[in-house]
């Protein structure tokens, strides 16, 4: 009776082991995509005067920096995110993001409503805006799940790194002691030429359609 039956038994478990081992790595698949951080900024502050510093930012693949002056007490950096649906980003979809802003900020209200501001424009020019047609659509589009901006401040010292990095729902910063990271100890080298030809070329057109609107 047993070896008549041990077959059909093996069969079967081995029938139910395939969609249960599916679904378990699923799981590991959908935990590690969701939860996944890639950075995305890297910045250092030189006080000036009081509320007053230099910030050394750095984008893309960290090797070449950009100054701007910055007043207040905190700095705070502005994006926008284009989220997809759970079963889209489970596709390969992640949220798509784009560095809009850097700015200062006061701890004080009374400093905030009476002292000199600073904000600077990041935003990349592009010929589409998925997240500008997708408010347009009202979200219409069904894999999109929501367009929102995200935001992150902290305070600004010196000899510190802050390190600005994306997760699928939002922006988030880290803090490291200056001297433990080398300055090229961060510079990733693309060598995706086709990529960088893609965006030097878009954003070319889109500079040239903004001239002649």
């Amino acid at each position: 009776m047993f070896k008549f039956f041990a077959p059909k038994l093996i069969k079967l478990t081995l029938i139910l082991l395939v969609p249960v081992s599916f679904l378990v790595l699923g799981n590991l698949y959908t935990y590690k995509r969701l939860t996944s951080e890639k950075q995305i900024a890297q910045l250092t502050f030189t006080p000036i005067h009081q509320q007053e510093y230099d910030a050394t930012l750095k984008l893309g693949n960290f090797c070449e920096a950009r100054n701007f002056r910055i007043y207040g007490d905190e700095w705070r950096i502005d994006t926008q995110f284009l989220k997809w649906k759970s079963w889209a980003t489970l596709f390969g979809l992640d949220a798509m993001y784009r560095i809009d802003r850097l700015s200062g900020r006061y701890t004080s209200i009374e400093d905030e409503k009476n002292k000199s501001h600073s904000a600077h424009d990041l935003k990349t020019p592009s010929t589409l805006d998925l997240a500008k047609l997708a408010n347009k659509y009202n979200n219409k589009f069904p894999p999109v799940d929501t367009v929102y901006g995200s935001s992150a401040y902290t305070k600004m010292k010196p000899n510190t790194v802050y390190i600005v990095s994306v997760t699928q729902s939002g922006i988030l910063i880290r803090e490291k002691e200056q001297t433990s990271i080398p300055d090229e100890s961060n510079c990733i080298v693309d060598n995706s030429k086709w990529n960088n030809t893609v965006v030097e070329l878009d954003q070319k057109l889109a500079s040239f359609i903004a001239s002649i609107k």
